[in-house]
């Protein structure tokens, strides 16, 4: 990335997690950014990986694999970041759902990309390992059907695994309960395709490991605020920044507060492709928010050209340095 430009516009961008991968995602970026195809690069060196291949020519099964999603996606995602900061946008605040916390957490200064993208790695390894036959699923439903719900799901021995919207939330846990579950709710769920029970008590065996991996690496002061998913509202404090990327092992993903809270901010909210999961979440936020996704050259070049018309929009005062990566 250019060191010397002074950053032109403020946004704040929100980073997806599992589920958002997609084959090919950041080739696009990488072939018109150098910055954007670094990031595959760097990411082949930590990992041993071939982040290329795997992110642009594997088959979905291969990129599915929970230890091969996470890395991808976090290294696509921070490549596609690249991009922004290259066309001289800057972060006022950042937020990322479950892995996309990692992401989030390297636009904002907190963590170089080269310990992001290993955090990932191992994240997806030791979630791949934990043992048990789990299941995940969403269910689509608003006010007091959704409480209702939801203390339903507990009840049958579920956890909450993310609070998405106020029309949307996961469940996680043993397989054949996710199943009734989902027979009860009818057609207002959806089965999920990931191998285990995600941010539910089926992920306590690995907590220790990841705990461990956490706490071996240097989590710096953001610039900006980092929104918690597991508290659901932006911090600065490195502690609470470290805390959380431990409890949203087990812990559910409040995406809805995390949201929210950036929307209340006066910079434009992004999403940072692949997918666009988290423009459907936002969008069933009170007011029906329009947040543009970028994931290629075209939704860049969009972007800057609307941020152009908007001649209040300038970034925010930096906090603290920005973290050099090795």
């Amino acid at each position: 990335m250019n060191q010397e430009r002074e950053p032109d516009f403020a946004v704040s961008p929100l980073f997806p997690g599992q589920g958002s991968q997609a084959v090919r995602m950041g080739r696009g970026m990488a072939a018109a950014y150098p910055e954007s195809a670094a990031c595959f690069d760097e990411a082949s060196d930590v990992l041993g990986i071939p982040m290329r291949r795997l992110c642009w020519n594997s088959s979905p099964e291969e990129l599915r694999a929970t230890e091969n999603a996470q890395p991808a996606l976090v290294t696509a995602s921070v490549a596609i970041w690249r991009g922004l900061e290259a066309e001289g946008l800057a972060p006022s605040a950042v937020a990322g759902h479950s892995v996309g916390t990692l992401s989030a957490c390297v636009a904002a200064g907190s963590l170089t990309f080269a310990c992001a993208v290993a955090l990932a790695r191992q994240r997806g390894l030791l979630m791949a390992s934990a043992p048990g036959d789990g299941a995940m699923c969403a269910v689509t439903a608003g006010g007091g059907e959704r409480v209702a719900l939801m203390a339903r799901s507990v009840r049958m021995g579920l956890n909450v695994a993310a609070d998405n919207s106020p029309r949307q939330f996961v469940v996680s846990g043993d397989r054949r309960r996710v199943e009734e579950f989902t027979d009860l709710v009818g057609r207002r769920a959806k089965a999920l395709d990931v191998s285990h029970a995600f941010h539910s008590r089926l992920m306590e065996p690995v907590r220790e490991r990841w705990s461990e991996a956490v706490a071996a690496v240097t989590v710096h002061d953001p610039r900006v605020p980092v929104g918690l998913p597991s508290r659901g509202r932006p911090s600065c404090e490195v502690s609470e920044i470290r805390a959380d990327l431990v409890r949203g092992l087990c812990e559910p993903v409040r995406w809805r507060e995390v949201t929210g809270a950036l929307l209340d901010r006066p910079e434009p909210v992004v999403a940072i492709g692949p997918g666009r999961v988290l423009v459907g979440l936002a969008r069933q936020m009170p007011g029906t928010p329009q947040v543009p996704v970028v994931d290629s050259p075209a939704s860049l070049a969009a972007l800057t050209r609307r941020l152009a018309g908007s001649p209040g929009n300038r970034p925010a005062p930096s906090r603290g340095a920005r973290a050099v990566e090795s």
